[in-house]
């Protein structure tokens, strides 16, 4: 490979120099001046230069003129005051290429260069070059997260339907079998809402009455509950399963563009899986929200059925009132034909109209 110098010192082409003096001439002017000279190295392993077709000088000349202002600008340095000269370095195991660069403004430049800018520099060179594998990460990570909602939603619907066939007082004895026995497992006939039911109402009870029900602010032995909750599901549905692993495994990938080291890949790792599990934990917690609001449902429809009980008790006494008193006042008119008044005074009829008035006896 050609290991000649290539730059701009003016915009337009890339140059090529044929003599490294030209540029070391440009170099030593500069100091003279107090220009600040700054210098960058962008290397590559040997398999990620060949999958991005860096494979000679020419092929490196167009990826650094695609990046060279990421460079520049993240130290300041604008397009039109930029001047640059690179050397490719195509060592077999370590691929790289140099970059000296410099501001040909008049304004004085801070020669210190915080560690900060080559770190956005590189997050930037990163997610430029690496754009479409970055893009196709982050569709299989976000595919697997709608498939983890969509299959724990399936399962907290069912287990809903399965509760709103239920009278409140079928409600209340399960309540009642699981004050007796925590570890009590119902008999529901799904296959779902046999597997996630009666650990899903042990943790509704388990959950505080007032405040937002939120993973983070749980209670620590709560937040335990919830957790053996999240690796049951993981352990015994295979699809939830999956969906976790494909997010972690996507996330890997993404992660692995960024650092090659094996410690901070691990750590990373364990990162996503908490975040996964984390999603899932957030589901659950869902269908503990929708318990509540069942629950309240079904002591309003409590409600509603005891006040219509009492409505109905209401109107048998008093439609027997009613009857008690037209009784009274058939017996009143055959003791007045016994004694041969066939109609009753006036004060007797004033008699029984205040014994009556409050009956719901229409006169």
């Amino acid at each position: 490979m050609n290991h000649g110098l290539f730059g701009k010192m003016e915009p337009g082409v890339i140059q090529e120099f044929k003599d490294w003096k030209e540029i070391a001439r440009r170099v030593y002017a500069n100091s003279r001046k107090n220009i600040t000279m700054y210098r960058s190295v962008v290397s590559f392993s040997e398999e990620t230069a060949k999958e991005l077709l860096l494979t000679d000088q020419k092929s490196w000349q167009r990826y650094i003129e695609n990046h060279i202002m990421t460079i520049a600008e993240k130290n300041g340095v604008k397009r039109e005051h930029l001047q640059w000269a690179s050397a490719v370095h195509g060592e077999k195991a370590h691929p790289h290429i140099h970059v000296v660069f410099w501001d040909t403004s008049v304004r004085a430049k801070n020669p210190y260069v915080p560690p900060a800018i080559p770190g956005a520099i590189r997050r930037q060179m990163i997610k430029d070059t690496f754009a479409d594998k970055i893009r196709l990460c982050g569709q299989v990570k976000d595919e697997s997260l709608r498939s983890m909602r969509k299959i724990t939603d399936e399962m907290v619907d069912e287990f809903e339907r399965y509760l709103r066939r239920m009278k409140p007082e079928q409600y209340q004895e399960i309540n009642r079998k699981l004050d007796e026995e925590l570890s009590y497992e119902l008999p529901f006939p799904e296959k779902t809402v046999n597997e996630l039911g009666s650990r899903l109402l042990q943790l509704r009870r388990a959950i505080p009455e007032n405040g937002r029900i939120a993973y983070q602010l749980l209670p620590p032995e709560v937040k335990t509950q919830v957790d053996e909750m999240v690796e049951d599901m993981i352990r015994h549905f295979p699809t939830v399963r999956e969906s976790v692993e494909i997010y972690c495994e996507a996330k890997k990938r993404q992660a692995a563009l960024y650092s090659t080291d094996p410690a901070y890949l691990d750590q990373k790792a364990g990162v996503y899986e908490k975040e996964a599990k984390k999603v899932l934990a957030n589901r659950i917690l869902s269908g503990v929200r929708m318990v509540i609001r069942l629950e309240g449902e079904m002591r309003t429809e409590q409600y509603i059925h005891d006040r219509k009980a009492i409505y109905a008790e209401q109107i048998i006494l008093e439609s027997l009132d009613i009857l008690a008193g037209v009784a009274d006042c058939e017996d009143n008119i055959d003791d007045g034909r016994k004694a041969g008044a066939f109609q009753l005074s006036k004060e007797a009829r004033k008699e029984w109209y205040l014994k009556n008035q409050d009956k719901g006896y229409e006169h």
